[in-house]
C-alpha cells in the first residue's frame, strides 16, 4: 500500500512539474560597446566621436523549472574593434583598426515574470569567453583558453501568439583580473603581495530578435 502511496504521489508530482515547465528559443541581433577605464559620460562622448560599437547575433534556450524561475543559457557572437596609434614609414602617426571576435558562452539563472502578452525576464550567471576567428577555434578550445566572468541582464518581450514573441534584451559582461599591490618607496617600486581584484573588460550590449515558445 505505502509504494502505491509513493507512485502516485510521484506521478501527480511529476505532472504537476510537467505543467509548470517552459521551454523556449530566440536568437537576435545585437550591437553594443567595450567600455574602456573611463566614466560612463566618457565612453558615451567617444563612442559618438568615432562611431564604433560591437555588432553581432546571439542564440539562446531557456527551460523553466517551477514556478517562474529557470536557467536560460546563451551563446553570443561579437565583432568589436580596437584602434591604435602607430607610426607609418614617413614617422606620421596614423589610426589602426583591429578586428576582435569573441564568443561568450553564459549559463544563467533566470526569472520570467509574465504580463499577459507582455514578459520580464531577469538573469545572472557566470560568462565563458574566448576569442574566435573561425568555428575550429572552438572545436579544438582549452579550458585554459576561456576567460570567465560574469553576466546579467534583461529581456522584454511582447507575444504575437502565444508561442511567437519579439524579444529586446540588454546584457553586462565582466571580466577580472589578479594581481598584486605595487607601491612606489624611496624611487623603487616595491611589490607588497597584497592581492587586488581589477576589471579587464566592461561590455554593454543590447539585442532585438523574436522567441518561439514551445510550451
Amino acid at each position: 500500500m505505502k509504494k502505491i502511496i509513493s507512485m502516485a504521489v510521484a506521478a501527480v508530482l511529476m505532472v504537476s512539474a510537467l505543467s509548470a515547465l517552459e521551454l523556449e528559443f530566440g536568437a537576435r541581433g545585437i550591437m553594443g560597446r567595450n567600455l574602456d577605464k573611463g566614466s560612463f559620460k566618457q565612453n558615451y562622448a567617444q563612442a559618438k566621436e568615432d562611431k564604433t560599437f560591437d555588432a553581432g547575433f546571439g542564440v539562446y534556450g531557456m527551460f523553466a523549472l517551477f514556478g517562474n524561475l529557470g536557467i536560460q543559457a546563451e551563446a553570443n557572437y561579437v565583432k568589436s574593434s580596437m584602434n591604435f596609434n602607430v607610426k607609418d614609414e614617413n614617422g606620421k602617426i596614423q589610426k589602426k583598426v583591429y578586428d576582435i571576435h569573441t564568443l561568450d558562452l553564459a549559463p544563467m539563472v533566470w526569472l520570467n515574470l509574465p504580463l499577459g502578452k507582455l514578459a520580464i525576464g531577469l538573469g545572472a550567471g557566470p560568462n565563458f569567453s574566448i576569442p574566435v576567428a573561425q568555428i575550429g577555434d572552438v572545436k579544438n578550445a582549452k579550458k585554459d583558453d576561456f576567460k570567465m566572468g560574469v553576466i546579467g541582464g534583461a529581456d522584454f518581450k511582447f507575444y504575437f501568439t502565444k508561442h511567437l514573441g519579439l524579444v529586446l534584451s540588454g546584457r553586462f559582461i565582466g571580466e577580472f583580473d589578479q594581481r598584486t599591490v605595487e607601491v612606489e618607496a624611496y624611487g623603487k617600486t616595491v611589490d607588497t603581495g597584497i592581492p587586488e581584484v581589477i576589471p579587464k573588460r566592461k561590455t554593454v550590449y543590447g539585442g532585438l530578435g523574436v522567441e518561439w515558445k514551445f510550451f
